[in-house]
C-alpha cells in the first residue's frame, strides 16, 4: 500500500486501486505493506477484510500498546 523500510522490491498502489481489487475479487483482500497509525484510517472504505503490519508493532517502544491503539483503528475501517 504505502512505502515501507521492510521490503524493497514493492510498489505503492493507491487507494482507489485497493477498493477496485476489494470489488473486483470473490476473495477477502488484505492491505500490506508500510502501514502504521498515521496512514491506517487512509484505507476507511476500501473494502479490504484487514490489514497486515511488523514495524506498526515490532518497532515500537510499547508493543502491547501499539497492538491495542491499531487494534481500535482497525474496527474504524
Amino acid at each position: 500500500m504505502f512505502t515501507t523500510h521492510t521490503k524493497t522490491d514493492t510498489n505503492v498502489i493507491s487507494r482507489q486501486v485497493l477498493a477496485d481489487v476489494c470489488a473486483s475479487v470473490p476473495i477477502p483482500v488484505v492491505a500490506i505493506g508500510g502501514i502504521h497509525r498515521e496512514n491506517l484510517l487512509q484505507l476507511a472504505g476500501c473494502g479490504e477484510a484487514g490489514i497486515a503490519v511488523i514495524s506498526a508493532i515490532f518497532a515500537q517502544p510499547d508493543i502491547e500498546a501499539a497492538c491495542r491503539e491499531l487494534r481500535e483503528m482497525v474496527r474504524k475501517l
